[in-house]
């Protein structure tokens, strides 16, 4: 649980490299996920190339980070083989988290860089990568070993907990 409590947002990376089997570890811990009705539509694309990174980072104007991201993988919905579209992004983003938690207990840090709702980064990532009409891209994940230390925000606030009934 500590790594839930841990996990922050990392943005600024070592050069150390991460081997393929911790790669798959985190990706297989995103694949853990649940999804609607057990569709399991994502498809996800690994980056590790650093030129491949490099280019990469022009999907967004914040996503400078993955330049130096030791990989990056890129979320995507099959349309294919889901059960609708209003669930995509929520079977996409439980396997989001579990890769960011997964990557924070194994001593890598990351962060979940925004693509949809934004159609010129959606549409970017679909020209860059060719994506056939049926795979859907929808953000991009950089990953690498941080640079450097960080405090977790504190998000707990029990103000906005309520219990039976919404209180104001």
């Amino acid at each position: 649980m500590n790594a839930i409590f841990e996990r922050t947002s990392v943005r600024q990376y070592t050069n150390k490299k991460a081997d393929p089997k911790t790669i798959e570890t985190i990706l297989k811990a995103g694949c853990a996920a649940p999804s609607a009705v057990n569709k399991q539509p994502w498809e996800l694309i690994v980056v590790t190339d650093p030129a491949r990174l490099a280019e990469l980072a022009k999907f967004s104007p914040y996503a400078v980070c993955v330049q130096d991201a030791a990989f990056a993988v890129v979320v995507c919905a099959d349309t294919n083989r889901h059960f609708g579209d209003a669930y995509d992004v929520q079977d996409l983003s439980a396997l989001s988290e579990n890769m960011l938690i997964e990557a924070k207990d194994l001593g890598l840090g990351g962060v979940w860089l925004g693509g949809y709702p934004e159609t010129d980064r959606v549409d970017w990532l679909r020209r860059y990568f060719d994506l056939p009409d049926s795979i859907q891209p929808y953000w991009v994940l950089s990953f690498g070993y941080p640079a450097h230390d960080l405090e977790p925000k504190q998000k707990w606030d029990p103000a906005r907990i309520h219990w039976e009934t919404f209180e104001k």
